[in-house]
């Protein structure tokens, strides 16, 4: 498996595999979440822009896993090829980019999680914040954080 940076010619990879996954991911959103999701996850949606950080997980020219960050605190967003999932494959694209931000000043990292990554997030040394999960417009997430060290 090779990690790298997202390449623009990836883009139509990296939204099927959102598309794919998000389906896994989202059984807690109500139907408008869900399609609000779509509509702010679609392709037309550069990853490539100044103000992000996209790394993915390459197998056999295969884009199986994608991590994005702001490039400055948060994680937006985490997919992983469900046939590839619980193999390390998230956790060595997080531990990409949050040695990145550390390398930047970071002192901690926020992501909003789904319900279904929460005990993920917290076996890689994320904490719930905020208190109890939150809903806005349908999508049902857990604020959480991890401070860097």
């Amino acid at each position: 498996m090779n990690i790298r940076k997202f390449k623009k010619e990836d883009t139509d990879k990296v939204w099927n595999l959102i598309s794919k996954t998000f389906k896994q991911v989202s059984r807690d959103f109500s139907k408008t979440g869900k399609k609000a999701f779509f509509d702010r996850q679609s392709p037309r949606l550069n990853l490539n822009a100044k103000d992000r950080d996209v790394f993915v997980a390459v197998i056999n020219n295969k884009i199986i896993g994608m991590v994005e960050g702001n490039k400055k605190d948060k994680i937006s967003r985490l997919f992983i090829d469900k046939t590839y999932q619980k193999k390390g494959i998230a956790k060595k694209l997080m531990k990409k980019i949050e040695n990145m931000y550390k390398k930047k000043g970071a002192k901690k990292l926020k992501v909003y999680s789904s319900s279904y990554a929460i005990k993920f997030y917290e076996k890689i040394g994320f904490k719930k914040s905020r208190g109890k999960a939150k809903n806005k417009i349908g999508i049902t997430y857990q604020p959480m954080q991890k401070i860097l060290k």
